[in-house]
């Protein structure tokens, strides 16, 4: 089979797949960008154990 082919016979499920994929970098991409926001960095403090 030729690409063409292929192309014109799986038209609609590659436009589907490239729309998922689209959605998905885009919602993973928002999410991680929100999620910085929000985060604090909090030091971590040792404390000596006293026996």
């Amino acid at each position: 089979m030729q690409p063409k082919n292929v192309f014109e016979k799986n038209k609609r499920e590659i436009i589907v797949a490239i729309f998922v994929f689209l959605i998905v970098t885009t919602s993973f991409a928002l999410g991680y960008l929100t999620a910085t926001h929000f985060v604090q960095k909090v030091p971590i403090v040792i404390e000596k154990c006293s026996n």
